[in-house]
C-alpha cells in the first residue's frame, strides 16, 4: 500500500486509530485474458480500528472505492504459531478443516480451491494461544500456512465481468450460462466490518465475542417517562454460553414465547433458560412448535433441558 497515512481519535466509548492508503493495480485482464493490462489504477482504501474499554476485541472498518477490474482484495492478520487445521462457524456447528487442498482426484470435474465457507468467524490456535477473525457478511475465507505460522485471508471482494467462462485452466467448460455481468466489477465504494480477537485456548474461548461482533447493539430514542422495568435486565437469559440461542419469536399460535437455540459443541450440555418473567407454562417443541415434552418450570420461572451434540432445541412459554 502507497501513501500510508495515520490518525488516532480518542473518544470516551473507544479509541480509533484511522489508516489511509491506496493501492495500484492493474485496471482489468488484458483483452487475450491471459495477462493483467498495462493500464493501472488507484484503489483509495480506509480503514479505522477501535478498541472499546473492557471489550477484548479489536473492531476494523474499512472503506474501499473499488475503480479495478477482474480482481480480488483481501486482507491478511498472520499468527504467531503454526497449525495444520482451522475451526470455521458453520450452520449450527463450528467445522474444523485441514490446511491446505486434497489431491485431484481423477474423476474430478475442477480443481480444488483453499478457500472455504465460514459464517460469523474462522480460527486458528496451537491450543494455547489463538485468533479469531470474525466479520459481518464475509463468507470467504482461506487460512494459509506460512513459514512462521498460521495466516488468515479473509475476502473482502471479487470483482468477474462473466457469469461464467468456458476458457478457465481450472475447470473444462461452463459452470452456467455465459453470461457478461457487468455488475459483477462491482464498482464504487464498499464498507466491511470485521474483528481480531485474541484469545487463549482453542475457539470456544472467543466464539460469543463473534456472535457479540456479528449482531451489535441498537440504540432507540425516547421521551423521558416513569419506566415499570428495572435499568438492567434481559428478555431471556440462559446458561452455559455453549448453548448459541438463534431465534426468539411469538409463538405460531400468538400464545406465548419460542426461544430456539442449539449446541455448539460436540458435547451433550445441561442448559437452563430464564424469561424475563415466569410464565404459566413451557413445553419443548419441535420446529413446528408442536409440543414434545413438558418442562417444569423452577421458582424464578427457569426452565432446564439436556441438549445434545449439535442438537437444535425448541423451547414454548405459554402464557
Amino acid at each position: 500500500m502507497q501513501g500510508v497515512g495515520l490518525k488516532v481519535f480518542r473518544q470516551k466509548l473507544a479509541t480509533s486509530l484511522e489508516i489511509r492508503g491506496q493501492l495500484q493495480v492493474p485496471a482489468r485482464f488484458s483483452p487475450d485474458r491471459g495477462s493483467r493490462s498495462a493500464e493501472r489504477v488507484e484503489i483509495p482504501i480506509v480503514s479505522r480500528v477501535a478498541l472499546a474499554p473492557g471489550i477484548p476485541r479489536i473492531d476494523i472498518q474499512t472503506e474501499i472505492d473499488n475503480r479495478a477490474e477482474d480482481h480480488r482484495l483481501r486482507v491478511h492478520f498472520p499468527a504467531p504459531f503454526t497449525v495444520d487445521a482451522a475451526d470455521y462457524d458453520g450452520h449450527f456447528e463450528v467445522v474444523r478443516r485441514p490446511l491446505g487442498v486434497p489431491e485431484k482426484g481423477a474423476a474430478w470435474v475442477e480443481d480444488p480451491r483453499p478457500e472455504v465457507p465460514q459464517r460469523a468467524f474462522t480460527d486458528v490456535s496451537n491450543g494455547k494461544l489463538g485468533l479469531m477473525l470474525a466479520n459481518r457478511g464475509l463468507p470467504e475465507v482461506e487460512v494459509i500456512a506460512a513459514p512462521a505460522g498460521a495466516e488468515i485471508a479473509l475476502t473482502l471482494l471479487r470483482s468477474v465481468g462473466w457469469l461464467s467462462r468456458d476458457d478457465l485452466p481450472v475447470r473444462p467448460g461452463h459452470a452456467g450460462p455465459g453470461f457478461e455481468t457487468p455488475g459483477g466489477q462491482v464498482p464504487g465504494k464498499w464498507v466491511f466490518d470485521y474483528a481480531l480477537i485474541p484469545h487463549a485456548g482453542d475457539w470456544q474461548a472467543a466464539f460469543p465475542q463473534a456472535y457479540a461482533f456479528e449482531a451489535p447493539l441498537r440504540a432507540m430514542t425516547s421521551g423521558l417517562h416513569a419506566g415499570e422495568r428495572p435499568a438492567f435486565g434481559a428478555f431471556v437469559s440462559h446458561t452455559p454460553v455453549e448453548f448459541v440461542i438463534s431465534a426468539l419469536k411469538e409463538a405460531e399460535d400468538g400464545r406465548g414465547w419460542v426461544v430456539r437455540g442449539y449446541n455448539i459443541t460436540a458435547e451433550p450440555i445441561e442448559v437452563t433458560i430464564k424469561p424475563w418473567w415466569a410464565f404459566a407454562h413451557a413445553e419443548r417443541v419441535n420446529l413446528a412448535e408442536a409440543a414434545l415434552a413438558e418442562l417444569v418450570p423452577t421458582e424464578d420461572g427457569s426452565v432446564n433441558l439436556a441438549v445434545g451434540a449439535y442438537e437444535v432445541a425448541t423451547v414454548r412459554f405459554v402464557v
